[in-house]
C-alpha cells in the first residue's frame, strides 16, 4: 500500500479504477476515460450485466458491448459527481458531538478559538445507486450498485473558529471501500492519503447548518464508528 498523492478531488470512481485492478496503490490519471472502460471490463468479467443480457438478447454482440459501455458511464458520473471523498470524511466529521460543541460555543464568542482531539476514528459511507437501462425508450431493466467507504483517521487535531473548522493536523488517513454491481464485486480498493491532499478547506468548513443545528444532512449520513485511542 502506497500514499496517494492527488492533485484534484478524488472521487469514488477514481479511487477505485485509476489504479489498475484489486488492491494496491491508487494513482490519479487525467482521463475519465481510462476508469470508465475499467469499471465497463469489471462489469463485463465479473458477470454483473448478465441478467441484462437476457433482458437485451435481441442485440449484437456490439449493441451489447455498447450497452455495457453506457452503464459504466453513467455509474463513473455518479461516483464522480456525488462522492467526493474529501466530502465524504468532512460530512463525518460534522457528526462528531465534540466538533459541533466547539463550534456553537465558537460562534457564540466571536474570535474565540477551540482545539479539539479526536484521537483514532473511523467514518463509514454507504451508497446503493442504481441504473435503470433502456432500449427503444422502455426500460428493460435495472441495475443495483453497492458501494461502501472505511476512512480511518488516525490522530486528528482540528481548530475551530467561529463555527467553521479551519485547519487540522493528522497522522494519515487510511481509506478501504469495495464497489458491487448486482452482488457482484466490481473493485476493492486500500489506500493511505494524507488528510491536506484529500480534504481542502479553503476558508474554513462551516460545522453547523444556519441556526446552529449540526451539518451534514445528507441522503446516506456516514456511519460513524467509537472513537478510541490510539494503542
Amino acid at each position: 500500500m502506497t500514499t496517494a498523492t492527488p492533485t484534484q478531488p478524488m472521487t469514488a470512481a477514481g479511487f477505485f479504477f485509476s489504479g489498475g485492478e484489486g488492491i494496491g496503490p491508487v494513482e490519479v490519471v487525467s482521463s475519465d476515460q481510462a476508469s470508465i472502460e475499467a469499471m465497463a471490463d469489471a462489469l463485463q468479467h465479473q458477470g454483473a450485466l448478465s441478467a441484462i443480457s437476457a433482458a437485451v438478447k435481441t442485440l449484437s454482440r456490439a449493441g451489447l458491448g455498447a450497452v455495457s459501455n453506457q452503464i459504466a458511464t453513467a455509474a463513473h458520473g455518479l461516483l464522480n459527481l456525488d462522492l467526493d471523498l474529501g466530502e465524504l470524511v468532512v460530512a463525518g466529521w460534522c457528526q462528531f458531538a465534540d466538533l459541533t460543541s466547539a463550534a456553537k460555543r465558537t460562534a457564540a464568542v466571536p474570535g474565540s478559538v477551540e482545539v479539539v482531539d479526536l484521537a483514532t476514528h473511523s467514518i463509514t459511507w454507504t451508497h446503493n445507486p442504481q441504473i435503470d437501462v433502456l432500449v427503444n425508450d422502455a426500460r428493460v431493466a435495472t441495475v443495483h450498485f453497492e458501494l461502501s467507504i472505511r476512512f480511518t483517521v488516525k490522530g486528528l487535531v482540528a481548530t475551530v473558529r467561529y463555527g467553521r473548522l479551519v485547519s487540522f493536523s493528522s497522522g494519515g488517513c487510511k481509506v478501504t471501500g469495495t464497489l458491487a454491481a448486482e452482488s457482484r464485486q466490481l473493485a476493492q480498493r486500500e489506500a493511505q492519503f494524507q488528510l491536506p491532499l484529500l480534504v481542502r478547506l479553503g476558508d474554513g468548513i462551516p460545522l453547523l447548518r444556519s441556526g446552529r443545528e449540526p451539518a451534514g444532512g445528507q441522503d446516506d449520513p456516514p456511519h460513524m464508528a467509537p472513537m478510541r485511542h490510539a494503542s
